[in-house]
């Protein structure tokens, strides 16, 4: 990639987003590109990207149902949530107004960087490199990694040259939708979750089973007292919460008898690595994660919104076990811990997930596109 300048447009909503940025402009710098990444909420003016952050994050917190009607209006496709063929482009994503308002922050970003390509990681980051390719302000072909396990018209908005899908499946239904060239190499995560499975199996073996990771993103988003509660109630499992930044869903998970509360944590792939199974409510890059330690996981309680079609998207995909209540919950946990055939075979699906590097498939359509 020597002469390559690649652009990272990134969003600071979640952690996932910023974490998949960040991974991408290490590998494209190890192939030699010129690298930068930036989060389009902070270059907003007017402090509108926090507010923006906040007003999410409050909406998951406080009113769900809020955010569930939104993306319903403004985000979901009927023919990607479903899974079934689309027989045309998608509508344009009814977000118009805030994607001029990123392009106009993003412009002198763009035109200082003159980048050769612009990789976004954020559904609004690549409809913003859309408007400024229609008004002329760049050439570089955009490209968008979907970082969930549904392409919703969000992510679809922005007219992207290339979709970075984390399933062949999805790819293929995102083609048809958009036209555009679409790729599923799977997800990109840190190299270091990446690890031998017989390590984990030889724990197992030795009886290492108990510890079951409920994960609550940066934000600590969900039902994740009842979570936490049910399980600690169950026998030999013993709970770890990981709280994110929320420090009240800390103090509260701390007071119940048996489990353990955890903050936002940079050792994520040594607590994976001594976990028998993870809980997860959004399917977002905590779940993706797990999937390639080789850790099984269940879904629960999903989180509003996109977090629903994404958990379905998962168990469709046989990733995942769904569980709909405690008691579901409770089995699905005890059943995936120790060593058999039904936590080999979900492992199995996970592992195989990852098919390519992510950067690699990226490096060579750029090749191909520039001939």
């Amino acid at each position: 990639m020597q002469g390559q300048r690649i652009l990272l447009v990134s969003a600071g909503m979640g952690a996932g987003h910023d974490q998949c940025a960040r991974e991408l402009a290490r590998r494209f710098a190890e192939r030699g590109a010129e690298v930068r990444v930036v989060d389009l909420l902070a270059l907003l003016p007017l402090r509108l990207g926090s507010a923006l952050r906040g007003f999410y994050g409050g909406m998951l917190a406080h009113a769900p149902w809020l955010y569930s009607a939104i993306y319903r209006v403004f985000m979901a496709s009927d023919s990607l949530r479903t899974g079934s063929e689309s027989t045309g482009p998608q509508r344009p994503a009814r977000s118009r107004p805030l994607a001029r308002l990123g392009a106009r922050a993003l412009a002198p970003v763009v035109r200082g960087f003159a980048p050769t390509a612009v990789v976004s990681t954020f559904h609004l980051a690549g409809q913003s490199v859309g408007e400024l390719r229609r008004r002329g302000v760049t050439g570089a072909p955009s490209i968008v990694v979907v970082t969930e396990m549904v392409a919703h018209a969000m992510w679809l908005g922005g007219g992207a040259d290339l979709y970075c899908c984390i399933s062949e499946s999805i790819a293929r239904r995102v083609r048809t939708a958009t036209g555009a060239d679409a790729i599923g190499p799977g997800p990109l995560v840190d190299p270091r979750f990446l690890r031998d499975p017989d390590a984990r199996r030889t724990a197992l073996a030795a009886g290492d089973d108990d510890t079951v990771l409920v994960s609550t993103g940066s934000w600590g988003i969900g039902d994740v007292f009842d979570t936490v509660t049910a399980l600690a109630a169950a026998p030999g499992v013993r709970p770890v919460a990981l709280c994110g930044r929320n420090a009240r869903l800390h103090r509260r998970v701390a007071a119940v008898p048996g489990a353990t509360a955890l903050g936002w944590r940079d050792d994520m792939p040594a607590l994976l690595a001594g976990a028998a199974v993870l809980v997860d409510n959004a399917g977002g890059s905590m779940c993706m994660e797990a999937l390639a330690a080789g850790v099984p996981v269940v879904e629960y309680r999903p989180i509003a919104g996109h977090g629903v079609p994404v958990a379905r998207a998962l168990v469709e995909h046989g990733l995942v076990t769904a569980a709909d209540d405690a008691a579901s919950l409770v089995r699905a946990v005890d059943a995936l811990r120790p060593p058999g055939p039904r936590r080999s075979a979900q492992i199995e699906r996970g592992t195989a997930l990852f098919r390519a590097d992510p950067a690699g498939e990226i490096v060579r359509w750029l090749k191909r596109r520039s001939g």
